[in-house]
């Protein structure tokens, strides 16, 4: 494209630019869009190339293929994250596999495609749908996931990442439509850690619990 544009104007009158662009364009990126996505999209996005979508992102949007590379990208995403969520064998790994493909797609979002929100609604009705393809179990596994971070060491050089952990599972517990099934897991969950002594800080419980009451409402937590 750089080469076409170069010679236009080193050698054809100016008002030959606009149309040598437009059909270069065509030519080069817009016949191969369809092909590209098909066959090589997945690969780049599952080997982490972000340079190369970031490049792809770039070309597309000369050609107004923006729209096909987000769909692309919605459906990559969905077929992902349904084979995670259907993955039984590996229940015990759904909720950390899940954060770290929200992790690694957002991060693609935000680089790749230069933060653009239409990539970031994608991304978030991609996973709306997928977490809620198996009834229930990860509304389950979420709050089991929490119970496990509440539960875990204390020490003061682990809030941090604890914090961090329960704001990327809080992420997820947005997906989910069984809330109420979350709700009584995490409530039985919450009486074996405080009636054992088993509970990581009083802090940490009461944090958890408030951010569930900011994005649920005060009913949701009345009995917690």
């Amino acid at each position: 494209l750089a080469e076409e544009e170069a010679r236009a104007e080193a050698y054809l009158d100016p008002s030959t630019l606009r149309a040598l662009r437009a059909t270069a364009e065509t030519e080069l990126v817009d016949r191969h869009a369809n092909r590209v996505l098909a066959e090589g999209f997945e690969g780049m996005l599952r080997d982490d190339r972000r340079e190369d979508l970031r490049r792809l992102h770039r070309l597309l949007s000369r050609v107004g293929a923006g729209g096909r590379l987000r769909d692309a990208f919605a459906a990559a995403t969905r077929r992902e994250g349904a084979a995670v969520v259907r993955d039984e064998e590996n229940d015990k790994d759904m909720v950390r596999r899940l954060l770290e493909m929200k992790r690694r797609a957002g991060v693609v979002v935000a680089e790749s495609f230069a933060g653009e929100e239409a990539y970031a609604s994608a991304l978030k009705e991609s996973f709306e749908s997928f977490v809620n393809c198996r009834l229930n179990r990860p509304a389950e596994l979420i709050a089991k996931f929490i119970d496990a971070r509440l539960r875990a060491g204390g020490k003061s050089t682990e809030d941090a990442e604890t914090e961090s952990a329960l704001d990327a599972a809080l992420v997820l517990f947005r997906y989910i439509q069984g809330k109420d099934v979350f709700e009584a897991f995490y409530k039985k969950d919450l009486a074996k850690r405080l009636l054992l002594g088993k509970s990581a800080s009083v802090d940490a419980e009461k944090s958890m619990i408030s951010r569930l009451k900011a994005e649920c409402g005060s009913q949701f937590t009345a009995k917690l």
